[in-house]
Formats: C-alpha cells, sequence, structure tokens
C-alpha cells in the first residue's frame, strides 16, 4: 500500500471513528476520547514515518500527497507550532479545534 494509500485511510477512519463512534456522546460534550485520537495519530505514524522517530516531520507528511499545494497546507495545519515537526500533542490539540 502506498504511503498516500494508507494516510488518507487513517484520515478517514478517524473521521469516521470521531463522527460515528458508539458512544456519541462525547459530539455532545467536549469531544472525542484523547485516546482514540492518539490512536489515529499512531495510525498515520506507521503509514508515514520514515524515520521510525516517533513524530511526524513536514516533509515525511507531505510525502504522502500527491497534490504538493494541498499537502503544504494540510501539513502546515497539523504543525501548529511551525516547528518543522508534527507531534502528537499538537495533533491531538488541532483535532479538539475541529471539534469544537
Amino acid at each position: 500500500m502506498r504511503r498516500s494509500d494508507a494516510l488518507s485511510l487513517a484520515m478517514v477512519f478517524t473521521v469516521i471513528g470521531l463522527c460515528f463512534s458508539p458512544s456519541h456522546a462525547f459530539a455532545q460534550s467536549k469531544g472525542p476520547p484523547t485516546e482514540m485520537i492518539k490512536g489515529a495519530y499512531q495510525e498515520i505514524l506507521k503509514a508515514c514515518d520514515t524515520n521510525k522517530d516517533g513524530k511526524l516531520t513536514v516533509q515525511e507528511c507531505m510525502g504522502a500527497w500527491n497534490d504538493k499545494t494541498k499537502a503544504e497546507k494540510e501539513c502546515k495545519y497539523w504543525d501548529a507550532n511551525g516547528d518543522g515537526t508534527i507531534t502528537e500533542e499538537e495533533y491531538v490539540a488541532q483535532v479538539r479545534k475541529i471539534m469544537k
């Protein structure tokens, strides 16, 4: 499976999991459980973290996309502090931001 396919699948499953969880109570309160968000991040790492350091560089993120313009926009969003690395903490915070 190509990395772009794996990344796309991880993102789709994340959205499906967040929107259609059997416990939809989180949708009415503070969002999905942190463990669910972290699990989605770990799936993305499996597909894209080429150096296996547990972090996702913007370059690793961009390498997973065919459309480089979209890749740049998406990867910069997830790199909330602009340091060139997408961490689990940033990912969780950005998902929480989306779910508000």
